[in-house]
């Protein structure tokens, strides 16, 4: 597989990549309000850095110069990644939802509201919302990460 294979999914966050030594760092920018799982990150292993735009935070990844090591860098960046682009996506299908179930209570009668019922199949991964107004069914895939994240600290301030 090629270089640039490899690099495509993280370009979009890709601030460097540096040898130090014996080591490989891999300096990326993240939105600030994205978090970094305790479960994917040990300490030690991260380094914050100053970003040139203060929305986004600067975090390098970095590891031994090892074809395991770099790789598990690698894996650990693609799934902060995937992690929090999921949730900004759960986060904005369930504000539409919201907004779907205001319009909803506007405009239903309370004695069919008190019908309204959430159902979720355990089997299916994607949890359905099942209303029982106007034969609308709406998909709701929103759950709260119950992942405790870590802040980064800048260095060398």
């Amino acid at each position: 597989m090629s270089f640039y294979k490899e690099l495509i999914p993280f370009v979009e966050y890709l601030h460097s990549i540096r040898k130090l030594k014996n080591y490989l760092s891999f300096d990326m920018v993240f939105p600030t309000k994205w978090s970094l799982p305790k479960s994917l990150v040990e300490e030690g292993q991260i380094v914050g850095f100053e970003s040139e735009n203060q929305n986004l935070k600067g975090i390098s990844f970095v590891s031994s110069i090892d074809d395991s090591e770099v790789s598990k860098n690698v894996l650990k960046i693609a799934k902060i990644i995937k992690l929090n682009k999921e949730k900004e996506l759960k986060e904005r299908l369930f504000k539409e939802t919201v907004e779907q179930l205001k319009n909803t209570f506007e405009k239903t009668d309370l004695d069919k509201l008190k019908n309204l019922n959430f159902y979720f199949e355990e089997e299916d991964e994607t949890p359905e919302l099942n209303v029982d107004l106007d034969d609308n069914d709406n998909d709701l895939d929103y759950e709260q990460d119950e992942q405790e994240s870590i802040d980064t600290e800048l260095v060398g301030k």
